[in-house]
C-alpha cells in the first residue's frame, strides 16, 4: 500500500526522462534569465525574482496539463535542488542574488528556502484535495503573485504591513500591488472558467469574480513567505467548488 502510494507520486519510465529533462531545461533557462537579468540588465530583485516565479509556476501548468501531478513533482523535485545549491552558494553568486530580497536581510537565504517550501505544500495539498484544480492555483499563484512585486516596487505608495514567519527589517506590501493581484486573477480565472472548465460565461464571470476578490485578501493577509501556499490553495480549492456546483 505505502509502495504504490509513493509510486503514484512519480510518473512512469520513460515518462520520467521526459518530464526530468523539460524540468531540467525549464529551470536552467529561467534560472539563468532572472540572473543575467539581475547582474547584467540591472534589474531590481523584486522583478527578477518573480521573473523565475512565473515561468516555473506556468512550467507547473504545462507539466500538469501534459502528464499530472506526477509530472509536476519532478519539477518540485529539481527546483529543490536548485533552490539548495543556489542559497549554499550564498551572497553575491549569480543565482542567489537573482532571487534574495535585500530587504529579507539578515535572513535572505531563508526567504528562499521558505517559498519554496510553501510552494510545494501548496501544491501537494491542491492535488490531494482538489485533483485537476490544482491547475487554477497554479496559474494564479504564477501570475497573480508575480505581478504584485513588481508593481509595487514600481507604483506601490500605499504600503501596508505583513507579518512574517520570520522578524526582517521590512516585511509589508502595497494597495497597488494588491489591486494588480486583483485585475490579474480576473482575467486569468475568467479565461480558465470559460475554456478550461467550460462554463456559461455569466457563471464564468460570477466564478473569477468571486475567487479573484478572495485571493487579494488571502494574499493580503498572509504571513510574508507564505502566500505561495495560501493562494495555491484558496484558488485550487474555490475552483473545485464552483466545478461542483456548476460543472
Amino acid at each position: 500500500m505505502i509502495k504504490e502510494l509513493i509510486l503514484g507520486f512519480i510518473p512512469p519510465f520513460p515518462q520520467l526522462l521526459y518530464f526530468c529533462l523539460v524540468s531540467a531545461v525549464a529551470i536552467f533557462v529561467s534560472g539563468i534569465l532572472a540572473g543575467a537579468l539581475k547582474r547584467y540588465a540591472g534589474w531590481k530583485t523584486g522583478y527578477t525574482r518573480k521573473t523565475l516565479h512565473f515561468l516555473i509556476f506556468f512550467t507547473a501548468v504545462g507539466l500538469h496539463i501534459w502528464g499530472g501531478m506526477p509530472a509536476v513533482n519532478i519539477l518540485g523535485l529539481g527546483m529543490g535542488i536548485f533552490v539548495l545549491f543556489s542559497v549554499r552558494a550564498g551572497d553575491g553568486t549569480f543565482f542567489f542574488e537573482s532571487m534574495a530580497r535585500e530587504k529579507d536581510h539578515p535572513r535572505r537565504g531563508y526567504f528562499i528556502v521558505v517559498p519554496y517550501l510553501t510552494t510545494a505544500a501548496g501544491g501537494l495539498i491542491s492535488n490531494l484535495f482538489f485533483g485537476g484544480c490544482a491547475i487554477m492555483g497554479y496559474a494564479l499563484c504564477g501570475a497573480a503573485d508575480a505581478i504584485a512585486e513588481p508593481v509595487g516596487v514600481r507604483f506601490g505608495k500605499h504600503k501596508y504591513k505583513v507579518p512574517s514567519l520570520r522578524k526582517v527589517a521590512v516585511a509589508e506590501r502595497s494597495l497597488e500591488g494588491s489591486f494588480s493581484i486583483l485585475v490579474v486573477s480576473l482575467a486569468l480565472s475568467l479565461l480558465f472558467f470559460v475554456y478550461l472548465y467550460q462554463f456559461p460565461f455569466a457563471k464564468a464571470v460570477i466564478a473569477s469574480t468571486v475567487l479573484s476578490l478572495v485571493i487579494v485578501f488571502v494574499e493580503a493577509l498572509s504571513f510574508h513567505g507564505a502566500d505561495n501556499l495560501t493562494i495555491q490553495v484558496a484558488a485550487s480549492g474555490l475552483a473545485y467548488l464552483f466545478l461542483k456546483i456548476w460543472a
